[in-house]
């Protein structure tokens, strides 16, 4: 009786040994991480990216597998945290993705551009509707704030399909100041007025099935698809309320990027499409780029070359 109690505790150790390789064997069979791989992209303007698979590195005492990318990013708005971590981690549990800074300096290079967009628009609206005569001048300034986790959980190991993941949850907070002078009365609330608005962006994943996929690369068979939905909810608070809208105003919006992992191979194909808001339709203001990257060759270190 105490040799088979004492044999428990051996008997979970191999199979907790034996969970832990397949959720790593299950990882890499979708993700594979050998330092030397390469793959290239195009996108959807014809321009090509390289990932290289590089050596780890340290950082804050945790060891994290590393990518560089040729050309070298020059615009964070045009950063995609779901296809270019620089630093990742594959775990028992996750394929994570190192990304919480890149994620909000992205964030805020993009914020910023529509809002310089929407500034110019704001002012000129403004101007045309007040007579010259009056001299009366706006002065607009704004500030952003984006709070991002340290990780983006790209995939779970191993993957249930149909079963949902939280892969991120984004806050951003944005400022925007108006101090009107020139006015000939008083203003209620004083010249200076302030918008904020409160964006809270949840990502969801969901491994929603198996396809074929024909790229410049090659046709992939067995590829998961990724669905990563964004839900955003935006409040809006005024310094001043406004009778015909009175309190908060809230806005919902969702969007949806597909990615798809080959097997022994990783991303062979990534689309992001972007919705424009009805507020920034109503602005006039230009609709973002959708995103998509297509494999067109590659080459995996320890593997048969499949380079075209």
């Amino acid at each position: 009786m105490l040799k088979k109690f004492r044999a428990v505790p051996v008997l979970l150790l191999v199979f907790g040994f034996s969970v832990t390789s397949m959720g790593n064997e299950w990882a890499n069979y979708y993700f594979p991480d050998a330092v030397g791989s390469y793959w290239v992209y195009e996108d959807q303007s014809g321009d090509e990216l390289t990932r290289y698979a590089i050596e780890p590195e340290d950082i804050d005492g945790e060891t994290y597998s590393a990518f560089s990318y040729d050309p070298p990013l020059e615009d964070w708005a045009e950063f995609e945290h779901y296809v270019q971590p620089y630093f990742y981690q594959v775990s028992t549990d996750w394929v994570a993705f190192f990304v919480g800074s890149e994620i909000e300096n992205a964030l805020k290079a993009a914020t910023m551009k529509q809002m310089e967009e929407a500034m110019g628009l704001m002012r000129q609206a403004m101007q045309e509707q007040v007579p010259a005569e009056l001299n009366i001048t706006f002065d607009i300034d704004y500030d952003i704030e984006v709070e991002s986790p340290d990780y983006f959980y790209f995939l779970p190991t191993p993957a249930t399909f149909g079963e949902e993941w939280p892969a991120s949850e984004i806050n951003v907070v944005l400022t925007l100041t108006i101090d009107i002078k020139g006015m000939p009365m008083e203003i209620p609330g004083g010249s200076m007025q302030t918008v904020k608005t409160f964006t809270t962006l949840v990502e969801t994943g969901n491994v929603t099935g198996m396809e074929t996929v024909e790229t410049a690369a090659g046709t992939f068979e067995d590829c998961l698809v990724i669905e990563y939905r964004t839900d955003a909810s935006t409040e809006t608070v005024l310094s001043v309320e406004v009778p015909q809208q009175p309190g908060p105003q809230e806005q919902q919006d969702v969007t949806v990027t597909t990615v798809w992992l080959a097997p022994n191979i990783g991303i062979v194909k990534f689309e992001h499409m972007h919705d424009q808001s009805e507020e920034s339709e109503a602005l006039g203001l230009a609709s973002p780029e959708d995103q998509t990257l297509e494999l067109i060759r590659y080459e995996i270190t320890g593997s048969p070359s499949e380079e075209e």
